[in-house]
């Protein structure tokens, strides 16, 4: 049909929705949904603009796409609540729960709090086209968070509610500057049980406040390129944690202060947490050369008079990170050991915001 005979072709407003098995879809772009901590590019979500990304690395160029730190916003009265999505890329792995790299976590908003209500948990085999729903007690109208996956691409989002219910604008944050985080695989979310878990999500939920997740897994190196994008973003708190995909001590000592520095420019009063890597005591690698790198940057940053810049020093806050019970593999946390990071992250952002 000629775009001047369908007005759905120019307003998507007119659009007719979908209804699937008394479900209706609806696209997660379109209004009332809102979403947070993604752009959208038209070959679907990203955390960093391609152009930026395919200027970083190969690997940013790629991990960029997953959807880490991505939440939809709305508010329904339907029990029913779907997602049908398509992810083309899903990285499965040994160490990590199905769910958190490829599930959504769904959290109800209420009284300035997030309540966990369940997990949407995607089939085990990798299909691209998923519908995954969950069902829900009691019809009510309830203030939806959904958190989506941490180590998935998603190239379209819609929602699924049944027929007939409400549909309406969800809350905002209290906080809507965000929480910007640069680092590694832990940053991205490795290996957090369900979205909602990783240590940024578990700091928006004690704070009510938005952020960005910028983690890269292996990919995080601190890069000119990124840092200059970093410094452009609005930000509350910058959460500084790439030790880890440091090639190296002297790679970290070239690029980190000089990291800070990009950023301090463009954000002269923003806070600064620094970090080094849980997992000190791991014999298997050169923590404290790294760790002291990063105090050195902490060190160097307040002698020039930088008096909100902080240093999440991982040989005292972490020491026993790599005993049995707070990692999955001896490096990346599983949830004990993001609750550990987010309180550490959490009670200096408490000072802040």
């Amino acid at each position: 049909m000629p775009v001047e005979n369908e007005i759905s072709k120019i307003d998507k407003n007119f659009e007719e929705v979908r209804s699937e098995n008394g479900l209706v879809f609806r696209d997660a772009n379109d209004s009332p949904f809102a979403i947070y901590g993604l752009l959208r590019e038209t070959n679907g979500f990203t955390r960093v603009p391609a152009f930026v990304a395919d200027k970083v690395s190969d690997g940013v160029s790629v991990l960029a796409k997953n959807s880490a730190g991505g939440r939809v916003r709305f508010a329904t009265d339907s029990d029913v609540i779907a997602v049908r999505c398509h992810m083309p890329q899903s990285w499965r792995m040994a160490h990590m729960t199905d769910v958190g790299s490829a599930g959504f976590d769904l959290y109800e908003y209420r009284d300035g709090k997030q309540y966990f209500v369940g997990a949407l948990v995607p089939a085990r085999a990798r299909e691209e086209d998923m519908t995954l729903t969950i069902n829900l007690p009691e019809s009510r109208m309830r203030d939806i968070v959904l958190d989506m996956p941490l180590f998935s691409t998603v190239t379209s989002l819609e929602i699924g509610i049944k027929e007939g219910s409400a549909l309406r604008k969800g809350s905002g944050y209290r906080h809507d500057t965000p929480i910007v985080f640069y680092g590694s695989s832990i940053t991205h979310g490795a290996c957090a049980s369900r979205p909602g878990l990783c240590y940024e999500a578990i700091i928006s939920r004690r704070f009510d406040t938005d952020f960005i997740n910028l983690g890269f897994s292996g990919g995080a190196k601190g890069e000119d390129e990124i840092m200059n994008y970093i410094s452009g973003l609005p930000m509350s708190v910058f959460v500084y944690d790439y030790d880890y995909n440091a090639p190296s001590p002297e790679h970290l000592e070239r690029t980190h202060f000089r990291g800070y520095e990009t950023v301090r420019r463009a954000h002269p009063t923003v806070p600064i947490i620094m970090a080094s890597a849980p997992g000190f005591s791991n014999p298997s690698r050169d923590g404290k050369a790294r760790r002291d790198v990063i105090s050195a940057s902490y060190e160097r940053a307040r002698s020039q008079g930088d008096e909100n810049v902080y240093f999440v020093d991982g040989e005292k806050v972490f020491t026993t990170f790599f005993d049995d019970g707070r990692t999955v593999d001896g490096t990346h946390p599983n949830d004990v050991g993001f609750e550990i990071m987010a309180k550490a992250f959490g009670d200096i952002i408490e000072k802040l915001i």
